[in-house]
């Protein structure tokens, strides 16, 4: 069994507020949380029988996870920028995946939402369906025919995954009350209930008929709304992008990976201009 975890920081348990997603004392204890919540995963999944476990570094630089206190036989994909980014090296070579510390979409009621970027993406569609980093991120997994064993996070991201995927396995660790205020399990007894639910994932995997996916089919059209008319100025400039309004930009593709590449690049040309 190899078992591939993209972790992300907003949805760990105790992380409620912008200053500690990036830098700075509160940021160091946030990082020792989320590094707390994927060595359990780890652990639960080593435990169950997983041969392999990498970890992709999903948050902001990509750099967050302390390594020394991971457990021993796991590897970490660090740093940035790197292709598919958030879901690095996903491909069919993988039997599971795991999403942690995720967080809901931009303009849902999620504690910290946002999509990729609060700053550059107001809205994304995939095939005409809203989603977040949560539903791009679990549809490419399963376009490379990788299930999702485990997704954690706050409940609104738990809600969100839930509605597009019925039947994943999740754990919430805090309930919103605002954009930047929760009411959060302490990191111990986060850790105790993700490491139980990593284990069961891997020792019990749902079958595909226990999931009823909301599964995109190619070709696949992703509808990108910037925050700024002068965003989606700059991406137009991209082929195959088509401008249908002051601040929506589209692209088809007939593989969901090509999609997701277009995208970060999509990201990174708004970002500029946004600076």
């Amino acid at each position: 069994m190899r078992v591939y975890i993209s972790a992300d920081l907003e949805g760990v348990a105790g992380v409620v507020s912008p200053a500690q997603l990036v830098s700075g004392p509160a940021y160091e204890e946030a990082r020792r949380w989320m590094t707390a919540e994927v060595a359990a995963a780890v652990r639960g999944a080593q435990r169950a029988g997983a041969r392999q476990v990498v970890v992709n570094d999903a948050h902001e630089a990509m750099t967050n996870l302390r390594l020394e206190d991971l457990p021993p036989g796991v590897e970490v994909i660090s740093g940035k920028p790197k292709a598919l980014g958030m879901m690095c090296a996903i491909d069919a070579g993988w039997d599971l995946a795991f999403l942690t510390g995720c967080h809901a979409r931009q303009g849902s009621g999620g504690l910290l939402s946002h999509s990729y970027s609060a700053s550059t993406i107001a809205r994304l569609c995939l095939n005409g369906r809203e989603v977040g980093e949560l539903g791009l991120n679990i549809s490419l997994a399963l376009a490379c025919n990788v299930p999702v064993g485990l997704v954690t996070g706050d409940a609104a991201a738990v809600a969100e995954a839930l509605e597009l995927f019925p039947g994943l396995r999740t754990v919430a660790v805090k309930t919103a009350y605002g954009r930047q205020a929760a009411r959060t399990l302490t990191p111990g007894e986060a850790c105790s209930r993700i490491e139980a639910a990593a284990g069961e994932a891997v020792a019990a995997p749902c079958q595909s008929d226990e999931i009823r996916h909301w599964q995109p089919q190619p070709p696949y059209t992703l509808a990108v709304d910037f925050a700024s008319p002068v965003m989606a100025d700059a991406v137009s400039y991209m082929p195959l992008t088509r401008r249908e309004s002051p601040c929506r930009i589209t692209m088809e593709q007939a593989e969901l990976p090509a999609l997701f590449r277009a995208f970060q690049a999509m990201l990174t040309i708004a970002g500029a201009v946004a600076r």
